[in-house]
């Protein structure tokens, strides 16, 4: 039976096991053809299931994923690029980057317009609470990062170490699409 293919990836930027997980699929022939979707992490950190049209403030968090959002619309070119630089920003060496410091670094790293973003800021949010939304209600994902396999099977992946040699990493991406075809609800390794 052939396996389902990857379609899809749920990924906060702030999550250190998002980033993990990107830097895994992009060691492989996946991130070429895989959608990144957004999805708001901190109200599944704070056990609710506020999305983020009830945020009751501003959040770097969300800005980040609205502002890819606005790169989506630019290209895959420029969505995956700005993909890339959230993540090296946050999780690598500009991780102490804060506030507009932390925007210019993503969004110049990008090639974004940052005005243009701003002028619309609030539609990027509302593309984000879309996605967030269609994640949560129709896939089932409470937690990121979350694949997607066809068009219905969602999976949560949590990496213990980096994944980066190209061989090891389409392995573990055959392995997983495995599971994605089974009647398995969860699995989790608790040694070794």
């Amino acid at each position: 039976m052939p396996q389902l293919p990857l379609t899809a990836v749920y990924l906060d930027f702030e999550s250190p096991e998002c980033d993990r997980v990107w830097s895994w699929l992009s060691t492989t022939a996946a991130r070429g053809e895989v959608e990144v979707r957004p999805f708001w992490n901190q109200s599944a950190l704070a056990g609710s299931r506020q999305g983020p049209w009830e945020r009751s403030a501003p959040t770097s968090g969300l800005e980040l994923l609205a502002l890819a959002e606005f790169a989506r619309e630019r290209g895959r070119d420029v969505h995956l690029g700005l993909v890339d630089a959230a993540f090296a920003v946050l999780h690598g060496e500009s991780a102490d980057a804060t506030g507009l410091e932390l925007w210019l670094a993503i969004g110049g790293r990008a090639g974004l317009d940052m005005a243009a973003f701003t002028a619309d800021v609030e539609r990027w949010r509302a593309e984000v609470g879309l996605w967030h939304a269609e994640a949560r209600d129709e896939l089932g994902v409470t937690a990121v990062p979350t694949l997607v396999f066809g068009e219905r099977t969602a999976v949560y992946v949590e990496l213990d170490e980096p994944v980066t040699d190209p061989t090891a990493a389409m392995a573990l991406l055959g392995q997983v699409a495995a599971l994605a075809d089974c009647p398995v609800r969860e699995l989790r390794r608790t040694s070794g």
